[in-house]
């Protein structure tokens, strides 16, 4: 009879140990890992494209090109006058906007015939006159819908350095109106040749197509983060002419579809042909570009589990305590793997909505409820943790900055952008200032920040070729 109340006995405490251990281990399948589409967009924005022409290097090219004997004539308009013109010294250029003022020191030699009547006596010869005289022109630039410089030259007067005079028999001989109709004839040779050399050096369609046609290839922007640009031109935009020192600033905005990728090198789109300009009074807008900035699962991880592995959590009488912790995504949603022991052994499930706080500059979780899955097993063997209290408890210690991400991304675009090369002679450069967080995605391996950086970037062409 003992021996029978000894096995009952037995029986029952081994099935109330049975009993409580099928309560307290919990057996959940894992949810499944799945991802939806990032939202990132591309952002419209205005690129400068600045060319630069030196008015110091047209100024030497010019008088490179125009050198000793300028202008030659003989029998003038069928007169016994000829003329020669030459350069005296080196011309000079002041440049202000789109319009060039020259100086033009020339000598001029004429020789002409004279006759004049004295004492019924009429006295005739061939005479020689030298003088030098600073010829000034002006020359206004624009440029056509076909993207050519037009550049127009005229005379805005001169001064007479060295005035010739000859007398002959006491008759002092207008010598001057001589001069000036030979130096009227060579105006025009003048001009044309400062128009000609001006059209040569400063080839603003060739560097446009250029920079048009190499900015539609994808930039490596930041190699850390694996960061590549790529820019859909759409239309430019012609600014004013403007001037700084001795330089003239033509400045055209490409008005273009910014997209950023992260991985992989994008493909190069479909190639466009330079457009015909459009005319704009406005000065360039920020450079707006929407990017992506990563903070890695394993980063989230590693710093959760350093807040809450070994962290014990109470509710009544009952306990958990977290083992380990791990996180990825699942149908837009943060998916928590914890491994508990204590009142409860085994993992579980709870999700979240991953959303940005701008005054953390961090990632925080919102609305964080158990996995259906996890609420079903909870059910039968643990309902206690059911009204979510315990991991309400736990989200704070979830909360993970991205000051860090985010200033790499910048730091590391600036430094691309100090001086990147999109072609020889031709420059990206600038500097990205603001930066806002405009949303996140889940993706395999990461939570992706989608930021919106402004700043001052545009495209340049140093030096224009001689």
């Amino acid at each position: 009879m003992k021996k029978q109340n000894y096995l009952i006995k037995f029986l029952s405490v081994s099935l109330l140990i049975f009993l409580v251990s099928c309560k307290s281990t919990l057996m959940v399948e894992k949810p499944k890992e799945t991802y939806l589409p990032p939202t990132i967009k591309p952002a419209v924005s205005e690129l400068p494209l600045q060319i630069e022409i030196d008015v110091k290097k047209l100024e030497a090219v010019i008088n490179q090109k125009m050198n000793g004997l300028l202008f030659q004539g003989e029998k003038i308009n069928g007169q016994d006058l000829s003329v020669k013109v030459w350069k005296a010294q080196n011309f000079s250029f002041n440049i202000k906007n789109n319009v060039i003022e020259y100086r033009v020191p020339v000598k001029i030699w004429s020789r002409f015939a004279w006759t004049v009547e004295k004492f019924g006596i009429e006295v005739g010869d061939r005479y020689e006159a030298n003088g030098s005289i600073a010829m000034n022109f002006t020359t206004s630039i624009d440029i056509d819908k076909n993207w050519k410089l037009i550049s127009k030259t005229t005379s805005n007067g001169f001064q007479w350095i060295e005035t010739p005079r000859i007398n002959v028999l006491g008759v002092n001989v207008p010598v001057t109106p001589i001069a000036n109709y030979a130096l009227k004839e060579s105006q025009k040779m003048i001009t044309d040749q400062i128009d000609l050399a001006l059209l040569e050096y400063a080839n603003i369609k060739q560097y446009a197509a250029l920079a048009w046609t190499e900015m539609q290839k994808p930039m490596l922007l930041s190699q850390d983060n694996n960061l590549w640009l790529k820019l859909t031109p759409k239309d430019v935009l012609l600014s004013p002419f403007q001037t700084q020192g001795s330089k003239l600033k033509v400045t055209l905005l490409l008005q273009a579809l910014i997209e950023s990728y992260m991985g992989i090198k994008p493909e190069a789109g479909k190639l466009f042909a330079l457009p015909a300009f459009k005319t704009s009074l406005k000065p360039a807008q920020d450079f707006n570009l929407n990017i992506a900035a990563d903070a890695t699962f394993d980063k989230i991880t590693e710093m959760a589990k350093s807040q809450l592995v070994n962290k014990t959590f109470t509710q009544g009488k009952k306990k958990i305590t977290i083992t380990d912790l791990s996180v990825f995504g699942s149908e837009g949603k943060a998916m928590f793997v914890c491994d508990v022991t204590g009142s409860l052994k085994g993992k579980i499930y709870f999700k979240g909505n991953m959303v940005y706080n701008p005054d953390k500059v961090a990632i925080e979780v919102q609305n964080p409820e158990f996995d259906i899955k996890t609420k079903d097993a909870l059910v039968k063997s643990a309902s206690w943790l059911l009204n979510g209290m315990i991991i309400k408890m736990m989200t704070p210690y979830l909360t993970y900055s991205v000051k860090n991400e985010l200033e790499a991304v910048k730091v590391e675009a600036n430094k691309t952008l100090a001086n990147y090369e999109v072609y020889k002679g031709v420059n990206l450069t600038g500097k990205l200032s603001s930066l806002t967080v405009t949303g996140l995605d889940l993706v395999p391996g990461a939570v992706r920040l989608n930021a919106n950086v402004k700043g001052n970037v545009g495209l340049k062409v140093d030096e224009l070729g001689l």
